[in-house]
């Protein structure tokens, strides 16, 4: 590196050009293990990414953190003794073996300020956890190797006059496949409006809306499961959208409730309850999950229970990015992202949530969702949701593409 490139290196450290603060503010943790979950507030977007690591007889998860951080240190509960921040990594010693159920990373939403990583843990053997964090210590060696390798060549980029614009700028030229399933249909009217109408041609209407929307945009190839007033089974719907290739399943429907005051759109991911049919509906449909041939069956063991982990994740992930969309283009329940076992969110490798847009027993919002305009408006606002959620997978295969 000539002088000159070194003074301009030591200039953009000293402006913090490349180390923004993360800005850890809180670290929570509760549970007793069955589960146990973890938060973590931060000021500024992070990566939610979680690695189990042994040493002898020490256990433990660590987080990597971007940006600089303030060291801190408290204590934990429900089988996580202790945390310690310091440059780059958030650390929890673990007092029994516990194994990461999901992970998700949250941006600001609603009354919350602040970015979350939300991590879920349960307890496992001892061989269980021994063996995933042997997995997970790998992992973290490459992953900290590729991160010290995309700073460096950011920092060299920055150097150049004539350097790229960052991946996370440039327009994807990946099209991602997103299915919409029109709830109800045929012989299954689904609930009925106070106004009139029944929820299968409302739930057809706005799949027909958002695929329109969805089709203005080059990176989206959209399939419906009907675009007709025709029934199809739970376990084809499922199976039509995994045939598709499906990057994002969405169902739509609208609600009922005894109180005609009730009002408000809901979305739905997978409950532990409904995860527990996913391998038993999986065999009886054949829903394989690819995976390199001649894998042992340990392995490929293995490789399944982290895809489903990794779907269920990505499936609370855009129902978090959703809902503060749906939030600007009318009203949303309370308690907005709920967990259920219904059959459409069973694929073991295809990130899904049903949407309930409202309910049809209040009278405002059967109006909203018989309307084109109500219709148009909470369909663009799914639009901006699945945005979001694209947007982050651009930039992470980015980053992973950039890293060789």
């Amino acid at each position: 590196m000539t002088l000159l490139r070194l003074v301009f290196l030591v200039i953009a450290f000293a402006g913090g050009g490349f180390a923004a603060s993360a800005d850890i503010s809180r670290v929570q943790v509760v549970g007793n293990g069955e589960p146990t979950r973890i938060t973590v507030w931060a000021d500024s977007e992070q990566e939610g990414r979680a690695f189990l690591a042994q040493s002898g007889e020490a256990r433990s998860l660590i987080v990597p953190i971007q940006g600089d951080v303030t060291p801190a240190a408290g204590d934990g509960r429900g089988g996580v003794a202790t945390w310690a921040l310091s440059e780059g990594t958030l650390r929890f010693a673990l007092e029994r073996p516990l194994m990461v159920a999901r992970v998700l990373a949250l941006p600001p939403a609603g009354n919350e300020p602040s970015h979350r990583i939300i991590i879920d843990l349960q307890a496992v053997s001892d061989a269980r956890f021994s063996s995933v964090a042997k997995r997970d210590m790998r992992k973290l060696a490459s992953y900290q190797d590729n991160r010290r390798k995309s700073e460096l060549a950011a920092e060299l980029a920055a150097l150049r006059p004539d350097a790229p614009l960052p991946a996370s700028s440039r327009v994807s030229e990946k099209t991602y496949t997103v299915v919409i399933d029109a709830g109800h249909g045929g012989k299954d009217p689904g609930a009925m409006a106070i106004t009139g109408g029944r929820e299968k041609d409302i739930t057809l209407r706005a799949a027909l809306t958002l695929k329109k929307i969805l089709e203005s945009d080059p990176r989206y190839t959209v399939r419906l499961i009907r675009d007709t007033d025709v029934y199809v089974d739970h376990e084809v719907r499922v199976s039509m959208a995994r045939d598709w290739g499906a990057n994002l399943f969405i169902s739509l429907h609208a609600d009922a409730a005894g109180s005609r005051t009730v009002s408000g759109a809901s979305v739905y991911t997978i409950s532990a309850s409904g995860e527990r049919r996913i391998d038993k509906e999986a065999n009886r449909n054949n829903w394989r999950i690819p995976l390199e041939d001649g894998a042992p069956q340990r392995v490929s063991s293995i490789l399944e229970d982290l895809v489903k982990r990794e779907t269920k994740t990505r499936s609370s992930e855009f129902a978090e990015m959703l809902l503060p969309e749906l939030e600007k283009s009318g009203p949303v329940l309370r308690n907005t992202h709920r967990e259920a076992g219904f059959y459409v969110l069973l694929a073991p490798d295809v990130p899904a949530v049903l949407l309930e847009m409202g309910f049809l027993t209040n009278r405002e919002d059967a109006k909203r969702l018989q309307s084109e305009q109500g219709i148009r408006k909470a369909m663009s606002a799914v639009k901006r949701g699945i945005d979001r959620f694209f947007d982050k997978q651009d930039i992470l295969m980015a980053g992973q593409e950039a890293n060789g």
